[in-house]
This record gives structure tokens, sequence and C-alpha cells, in this order.
């Protein structure tokens, strides 16, 4: 009796605990680096996580066109990071903003594209791995 009771304390306790495992806070310092960032039509644009003077968070993303860009609204809450950045599709001005969650090591989320004159957004799934 005594091992069924401590088999179902632990399974509980299992049962319990995985949410918060799954749901951990992110840190920025583990996310400092370079990463490689794919779209579904696989186009790869690495992008740099780094920090300011200050210590805030700084995202730099390689443009289409071979320069960069400079993220804003950098936050992360909870077990999400979101930023956005400023583009400029065939002469369409517009905006990028990033969502994701770090999940197996890697960045797993979609940019949510919004372009001047366009009805809505069009959010774009990616996943972002760490360069190596």
């Amino acid at each position: 009796m005594r091992t069924a009771m401590r088999w179902l304390l632990s399974a509980a306790l299992v049962v319990t605990s995985a949410p918060a495992i799954a749901q951990a806070p992110l840190n920025f310092n583990a996310l400092v680096g370079v990463w490689n960032l794919m779209y579904w039509y696989l186009r790869l644009r690495p992008f740099t996580m780094s920090k300011n003077a200050d210590g805030t968070p700084k995202i730099v993303v390689s443009t289409m066109a071979g320069g960069e860009s400079v993220a804003k609204d950098i936050v992360i809450k909870g077990d999400t990071i979101t930023f956005a950045r400023e583009i400029n599709v065939q002469g369409l001005s517009g905006s990028v903003t990033y969502t994701a969650k770090l999940v197996d090591g890697a960045l797993k989320g979609s940019g949510d594209v919004k372009l001047a004159g366009a009805d809505g957004g069009m959010p774009t799934p990616f996943t972002a791995t760490k360069a190596k």
C-alpha cells in the first residue's frame, strides 16, 4: 500500500510540475549570439542578439538588400520574446513583428508583416537556430 501511495504521489508531483517546466521564463542572456532565421520558404536571414551599453537588449536583423535593420520594442514576457522592425518591400513601407518561444534550443514563432495600404497582417512562420 505504501509503495502504491508513493507512486501516486510521485506521479501527481510530475504532472503538476510539468507546466511550470514547459513555461520557464526566457532569459535574454541565454539568447545573446548570432541566430539563423529560416522562413517556411527557406530564406535564411541571420540576426544578432546582444546588449546595448546600458544593458538593454539589442537585436540587429540582416536585410534582404544586404543591410541591417535594428529591432525596436523588444519585450520578453514569460516564455515569449517579441520584437519589431521597419521594412520596405518593393516601395511599400511597413513593419514585421516577430513573436517566438524557445523550443528545444530553437526560436519558433511567426513574423507578422504589415505593409502600408494592405489589409491586415500576413503571419509567416519561422524557426531560428543559434549559429555555431
